[in-house]
């Protein structure tokens, strides 16, 4: 079964050619590889997509039982895809992975599912069950046995099912005396069973765990009051960690999207839906004061048209002073690292469109491919490298479509200012590639000055190799 992931539609990985490679890549004009940017719809949305009425299932315990993730995610689908989807709410309060697999035909399989989302490792690691309960004693090996026969089930009646894992929260002992944390003493090595369930497989994981630890660990209050109980998230809580990413992870259509890396605090701006936005400003808003201003604005990349405002940790803002700039379906643009990854979960992201009026955009926290939207992959293969400067030649002086190719910074040519986001991307300090390309444009036309540069970096690229590599550009000469 082949895995959808939301970051990549490609194969490339996350990882640096070395410097050889680089030098190679201009020498020998290697094609781009095509690869979508992060933007792919799942085969459910797919189908949605395409006129076809969908079954989905939600199986699991009493967090997709009485779970408000379940409702906010089918009122979103049911408004992109009306009367094209029957929801079923197959959820076991109170249950683990032992009832799942003996309820599965009755409850799942009867019908029909084209897409199933499953969550048992709550239950599966509560250690409270007594002894003639169908799910006492359900060991870590037991809970990724299991998994693994209720996937097999489902994708022998169902063939081309869509099978959707998920992580859920981390618990805690609330004053109401449950124990929801001392009877799941081992709750991290169940979730860490559904992330290798999910890899072996190759099946799709929303790592809704993640998202949930990061905010118990930098705001305790916070996670608290969104797990009152010490078990069961409310719907502010879903609202904020657990249904953004679904839908993203989905494909689903989530509107101008801002994905924060919560690791580095990194986040890149999307356009998630199937029509043009015509932007005119935007605004990443905090209220704790969780935002850093060392932040990639579109006004520190070079484009004229936008005007940063005083950026400070409770506002990142920007304006298009002359205009709009146009972000296609499917855009994305990396906008630094405006995000504390030690501060609140808090963030929000509001936006002015060609028509004047203030919308809302989606937040999504997630643990981001190195390679996304990494600065300076003009040809989006996931690396930086010779390759990705040959496309800023190719298209030097051309007009564009705003942030396609080598515009890194969405004024819809690629030029000069465009070429420090490969710099950056590619670790060649600044400074360097400047002197270089300056020494070789002084005196040339206007024509033949993306050339100049061409052989500047080829030539800068070249000095950094090891005698072995020089060798091979003699070789090549």
């Amino acid at each position: 079964m082949t895995r959808y992931d939301s970051q990549k539609c490609g194969g490339a990985t996350a990882r640096r050619r070395p410097a050889l490679l680089a030098v190679g890549s201009l020498l020998l004009a290697l094609a781009s590889l095509p690869c979508g940017v992060g933007l792919c719809a799942t085969p459910l949305i797919n189908r949605l997509e395409a006129g076809q009425h969908q079954t989905i299932v939600v199986y699991g315990t009493s967090l997709t039982a009485n779970g408000s993730w379940v409702s906010q995610v089918a009122n979103s689908l049911n408004s992109q895809f009306p009367g094209q989807i029957t929801w079923i709410n197959s959820g076991q309060s109170g249950k683990a992975s032992n009832t799942g697999i003996a309820l599965l035909q009755s409850t799942v399989l009867a019908h029909s599912p084209d897409a199933v989302f499953i969550e048992f490792a709550m239950n599966d690691a509560f250690t409270a069950y007594a002894p003639t309960d169908l799910d006492y004693g359900i060991t870590p090996e037991d809970s990724r046995a299991n998994l693994n026969s209720i996937i097999d089930s489902i994708l022998v009646a169902r063939p081309d099912a869509q099978v959707v894992l998920q992580t859920m929260n981390p618990t805690w002992d609330a004053p109401n005396g449950n124990g929801s944390a001392a009877k799941r003493p081992q709750l991290s090595t169940y979730y860490q069973g559904y992330r290798d369930v999910a890899a072996g497989r190759d099946v799709m994981l929303v790592d809704n765990n993640l998202v949930w630890q990061k905010a118990q660990t930098n705001t305790p209050d916070v996670f608290h009051s969104f797990v009152s109980d010490g078990t069961h998230p409310d719907a502010a809580g879903y609202a904020t960690v657990a249904t953004p990413a679904i839908l993203w992870n989905l494909g689903a259509d989530t509107g101008l999207t801002l994905v924060v890396d919560l690791d580095d605090g990194r986040a890149v701006l999307q356009n998630r839906t199937d029509e043009p936005i015509a932007l005119i400003s935007y605004s990443i808003l905090s209220a704790s004061g969780a935002l850093r201003t060392s932040w990639s604005s579109l006004a520190s990349r070079g484009n004229p048209a936008w005007v940063e405002a005083n950026p400070n940790s409770l506002a990142l803002s920007e304006l298009n002073a002359t205009g709009s700039t146009t972000l296609a379906p499917g855009t994305e643009t990396n906008l630094g690292e405006p995000w504390d990854v030690t501060k609140a979960l808090d963030l929000q992201l509001v936006y002015q469109g060609a028509d004047g009026a203030r919308r809302t955009g989606t937040i999504v926290y997630a643990s981001l491919r190195d390679d996304l939207a990494l600065s300076g992959d003009f040809d989006h293969d996931g690396i930086v490298d010779g390759a990705d400067f040959l496309a800023w030649q190719r298209e030097f002086n051309l007009p564009t479509t705003p942030f396609a190719g080598a515009d890194d910074n969405g004024d819809g040519t690629v030029d000069a200012a465009d070429l420090p986001a490969w710099a950056q991307g590619f670790g060649t300090p600044i400074a360097e590639w400047a002197a270089a390309a300056t020494s070789s444009t002084a005196v040339a036309e206007p024509a033949s000055a993306g050339i100049a540069a061409a052989l500047a970096l080829t030539r800068l690229i070249a000095g950094r190799l090891p005698q072995w590599g020089k060798g091979l550009l003699r070789c090549r000469n």
